[in-house]
């Protein structure tokens, strides 16, 4: 690689100027070792949260609610336990009354007791302190004209009668300091964090962040001071919100230098990568991951059945709620570590902690992972972008090069995880004809699945976005239960790609399934598919199995935005429509309504669906994704025929 190139800086030198006994005396509050590593992309969110609250004339709801989910969560974060007490800590000295002869004083405490952490981290922890207290001054303000309590606390503190955070707000204080926070936050990126201190442009930055962080803080103490007192304290505030971008504009002339050698050097590793990479075997593969969750997870038994889940930060939320919900009803017969797929230099680091907060299973993250064992998960298994979840046994055995199919149509029954197990499963469905309501919901989708088949209630599904015909069918449908004298539960399961139409759009007495279950319905009826394609169905037995025909019409029917409907009651087969088709047959219920009354009304709507399907020519187009084996041929189900196939690359759905 290219020696590093020599940078000037337009920026002023003084503003990070300082005497040598003074420099002498930061560089020794530091402890090199830095032994504190914590996430602080969340708290920098905190941070910004507050500012923002503080100036807000008014409480928006929708913002505080986030606040407050986002404050709940903050203690689970990794290492930010001892953040919290730190800050806490720091609050205190920034709460008493400062004078000017000891504010350099206190600089230097607040430092000493920040030593364990990054000069930038340092920045973070004291602008999060500040904001506490800015918190508190806020809730005072805001109160002390309607609440006793606040009216006294504000007159025991002394606070000025001037203070105003929307000022603070407009003369540009908060925006200084929350963009010298993000700077700082900037310079631990892993693309950053990666050039050698050697380079240039890191000794430069290096050098600069002792001198500049203890300016931070100080400024902060002595904004902290200025807000204590009972005077116009505008002018004074807008100087220091002055010398904060100042120096937040010299810090930023060091990271732009920074971030030209940090796109040379991923130049060059994309270019040199695949040179040094280390061909490892299946074995090596499966034995540098358990060693992942042991430095992860030290206390989980490395003997355990695991699914290695890989995908990249696309991974739905839908999808990690419904994997949560099986894990945690596994009975510890399996354990999941995640691993993240992505490009170091580039991937999107708050997308990566807010999807980690959200599971319940053993998390790797992605620095830990080395650069050998994503090309062979890449190359040996097949990964690309879809999520695979690699079964493997306690003997280190693959059982499944991807499980996910498995769970999402049987849950946690599919264990351990094989071929064997799971045709005995699908076994058991086909010889009860299986094309049944409990095929594609279960209690976690709807908990009264159970006791609406046992009662033989009337159930219709149906999907799709068109607000209309969900209007007139379900009316229609309605009609005919009701004159039929049975029993009716509607149930709407939103469309195959995208959102549907939202509870609040629909008439209450539609069931609408939550759209993590939603997304498990549609993903259900895909790996149906699959399991039956894997099974190495024949042209002569698509004709003939009626799960794999039906779930092939209501894939192609979604798939393609319609509306359709499937009508079910009892234990029996269920009966599958196009919207069209099912709306026909509800608005001629007239015509097919004699002896079909109490249980013979289903057995009556497929009889009417038989007569009026004769003369029909339906076909379809049936979108999959690719999961694993792609079949040759596949028979419409609609015309018998044999479909043609085409090659399909989309990069995001609606």
């Amino acid at each position: 690689m290219a020696a590093s190139t020599s940078y000037t800086t337009t920026t002023t030198t003084h503003l990070l100027s300082i005497s040598q006994e003074l420099s002498k005396q930061i560089l020794i509050t530091h402890n090199s070792l830095q032994t504190h590593q914590i996430d602080l992309q969340h708290l920098v969110q905190l941070i910004n949260s507050i500012f923002q609250n503080a100036a807000a004339a008014s409480k928006d709801i929708v913002q505080y609610e986030k606040f407050n989910d986002m404050i709940n969560s903050l203690e689970n974060f990794d290492g930010m336990r001892q953040a919290l007490e730190d800050i806490r800590s720091i609050s205190c000295e920034m709460s008493c009354n400062l004078s000017a002869a000891s504010m350099e004083a206190i600089t230097l405490v607040l430092l000493r007791r920040l030593k364990n952490y990054s000069w930038n981290a340092k920045v973070v922890l004291a602008m999060a302190a500040f904001a506490s207290s800015i918190g508190e001054l806020s809730m005072l303000v805001k109160h002390k004209n309607t609440d006793p309590i606040a009216k006294s606390l504000d007159i025991l503190k002394g606070h000025s009668h001037t203070l105003d955070f929307t000022v603070l707000h407009n003369i540009g204080l908060f925006k200084a300091m929350i963009d010298v926070v993000k700077t700082n936050l900037a310079f631990l990126e892993s693309s950053i964090s990666k050039i050698p201190k050697e380079a240039q442009s890191m000794k430069d930055a290096m050098a600069c962040f002792p001198t500049a962080t203890y300016k931070i803080l100080r400024i902060v103490l002595q904004i902290a001071s200025i807000l204590s007192k009972r005077e116009d304290i505008n002018i004074e505030l807008i100087r220091l919100a002055k010398e904060v971008s100042d120096i937040n504009t010299a810090l930023q002339e060091k990271l732009e230098f920074c971030k030209r050698d940090a796109e040379k050097i991923a130049l060059y590793h994309y270019e040199d990568v695949t040179k040094r990479i280390r061909k490892i075997s299946i074995s090596e593969l499966i034995d540098k991951i358990k060693y992942y969750m042991m430095i992860q997870v030290p206390e989980k038994p490395s003997n355990r059945h695991v699914l290695f889940l890989i995908s990249d930060l696309d991974i739905s939320i839908e999808e990690i709620k419904v994997l949560n919900w099986l894990y945690q009803k596994n009975d510890q017969m399996y354990e999941i570590v995640w691993l993240p797929i992505v490009e170091l230099s580039t991937y999107d680091t708050k997308r990566f902690w807010d999807l980690k907060q959200l599971m319940k299973w053993i998390v790797v993250e992605p620095s830990k992972i080395e650069l050998e064992v994503i090309e062979c998960i890449k190359k040996d298994w097949n990964f690309i972008k879809k999520s695979i979840a690699v079964s493997v046994n306690a003997g280190g055995e693959i059982t499944c090069q991807n499980a996910l199919p498995m769970l999402w149509t049987w849950g946690n029954l599919a264990f351990p995880f094989t071929d064997k197990a799971e045709q005995i499963l699908w076994n058991k469905i086909d010889e009860q004809n299986g094309w049944r309501l409990d095929l594609l919901l279960d209690e976690l989708i709807v908990p009264d699945i159970r006791s609406w088949i046992e009662s033989r209630t009337f159930v219709c599904l149906f999907g799709g976005g068109d607000i209309s015909w969900i209007q007139e069918f379900t009316e229609k449908v309605k009609y005919a239960a009701y004159a039929a004298g049975v029993s009716l539960k509607l149930v709407y399961v939103g469309k195959s790609k995208g959102k549907g139409l939202a509870k609040i759009e629909l008439s209450r007495d539609i069931n609408v399934i939550e759209s993590e279950f939603q997304w498990q319905f549609w993903t259900r009826l895909e790996s149906i598919l699959y399991a039956k394609i894997r099974y190495g169905k024949t042209v002569s037995t698509y004709k003939t199995d009626r799960v794999m025909q039906e779930a092939l019409k209501v894939v192609g029917y979604g798939g393609n935005g319609e509306a359709w409907a499937m009508f079910s009651m009892g234990p029996g087969a269920m009966v599958t429509t196009n919207g069209e088709m099912g709306l026909t047959i509800m608005s001629n219920y007239q015509n097919w309504r004699q002896d079909t009354t109490g249980l013979r009304f289903l057995e009556g709507l497929k009889h009417f669906k038989d007569v009026i399907s004769r003369d029909v020519h339906g076909c379809i187009n049936v979108h999959l994704p690719v999961l694993g084996q792609i079949p040759g041929i596949m028979i419409c189900p609609e015309c018998s025929k044999v479909m043609e196939m085409y090659h399909t690359y989309r990069c995001c759905v609606e």
